[in-house]
């Protein structure tokens, strides 16, 4: 497929900051796509550009790309990366290089005359699968980096056990709406805010409190729900240098409590214990690899989701140490995080190989763009993650696998 012509804008996120959007053209079609970013970042995802210098870099670029004939996916990706030129995308930036290469994505679907979802299926090498969709995990209640209380964790979150999309997304937004009244009777309504992903916000005393609300909400309704947590704990992380300066012995500071990693594991075990959470994601420091190990192996027999993130960045050398320390057994998918959608897929694999599951995500800082829910059902994720159930760049992602759901039906 020939590119008869390429176009990079700077259009605004969902916290009105400047992120990428492409446009690729080839015969009678035409394609965009976008690309979010992560108000927290792992250190080592690709190095995101600023918009204005990856335009400059892109107006460098663009001849070399309409200029050749790419056959296929990954032949397109990697001839982005080798004009890069750099192990982490420092040249061109992965936020440039990923909006063409989802853009490319989107194209090539066009020209095979497939809805993307069986694109990526195809290329994933996923054979084809029932009609079944992934788990929606919805953020209802917000911390650390994505909000401004009293919170470490960095999200609460709901996961239905139904198997049916439709009502799983009709279940998280009542349960969304249920919340919102409990929380403004309980701390009065102007003391109820948003977060980066539309969860809520309130002057909580501590993180154990936030989960009570949640298990709360679902006795009292009866919800098939259960509770997960997104820790983000490098967020609330005191490297050893800076212990000394703050007179700390240990490196997690919880509620303004210092915690010892094995200390942070117990906590872990008890919250597990009290609410039966389902699954914590990044549950040590981005580099704690033994300690997500340890306490794998601890609750290898409570059927919880250690989930990786920011240890693992959707990068296959990182994903193979936590394989190979067991440091968990499901890992999250962020296509921003590596650059192109053939690396990604490549780490989908890799864990597919591994017994890990997959869980695609969104960004704090989203776009109206639906990319990942046809990557979750294309290449038959267990988790998907878009937000709460609520603000317009949350809900298309949901919305488009309720779309796909028709599609496939």
């Amino acid at each position: 497929m020939k590119i008869s012509d390429a176009n990079l804008k700077i259009i605004l996120d969902s916290r009105k900051k400047e992120t990428l959007e492409a446009e690729l053209k080839a015969d009678k079609f035409s394609v965009k796509a976008s690309v979010p970013s992560g108000e927290s970042e792992g250190i080592h995802e690709a190095i995101v550009l600023e918009p204005k210098k990856a335009l400059e870099k892109f107006e460098e670029v663009k001849s070399k790309i309409i200029e050749k004939d790419f056959e296929t996916q990954e032949e397109f990706d990697n001839f982005l990366i080798s004009l890069d030129g750099t192990p982490n995308k420092q040249n061109l930036g992965a936020n440039l290089i990923l909006a063409l290469s989802l853009a490319f994505a989107r194209l090539k679907a066009k020209s095979e005359k497939k809805e993307l979802f069986e694109y990526i299926g195809q290329i994933a090498n996923r054979k084809a699968q029932s009609v079944e969709v992934p788990h929606p995990i919805f953020n209802m209640i917000e911390g650390g980096a994505h909000a401004k209380n009293n919170l470490d964790f960095q999200e609460f979150q709901v996961i239905p056990e139904v198997k049916d999309f439709g009502i799983a997304l009709g279940l998280g937004q009542e349960f969304y709406r249920k919340l919102k009244e409990f929380l403004e009777q309980k701390f009065g309504k102007e003391n109820v805010v948003l977060g980066d992903e539309a969860g809520f916000s309130c002057p909580f005393k501590n993180n154990e409190e936030a989960i009570e609300v949640l298990a709360e909400v679902i006795a009292k309704y009866n919800y098939p729900l259960k509770i997960g947590l997104d820790a983000a704990a490098t967020q609330f992380y005191m490297p050893a240098e800076d212990l000394s300066k703050e007179g700390k012995e240990n490196n997690y500071i919880i509620d303004g409590k210092n915690y010892s990693a094995e200390e942070l594991k117990d906590f872990y075990l008890k919250l597990i214990e009290a609410y039966k959470i389902l699954s914590i994601e990044d549950p040590f420091y981005e580099e704690a690899f033994d300690d997500f190990s340890i306490l794998s192996r601890v609750i290898v027999l409570k059927n919880v989701k250690i989930i990786t993130d920011d240890l693992t960045t959707t990068n296959s050398e990182r994903l193979k140490i936590a394989i190979e320390k067991k440091s968990g057994n499901a890992i999250i998918i962020k296509p921003d995080q590596i650059g192109t959608l053939t690396e990604t897929l490549k780490v989908v694999q890799l864990a597919y190989q591994n017994n890990w599951q997959t869980i695609v995500s969104h960004r704090s800082r989203e776009t109206m763009d639906d990319f990942i829910a046809d990557l979750a059902v294309g290449v038959n994720a267990w988790g998907f993650k878009a937000g709460a159930p609520a603000a317009p760049e949350r809900l298309a992602k949901y919305e488009r696998i309720l779309k796909i759901l028709e599609i496939r039906n």
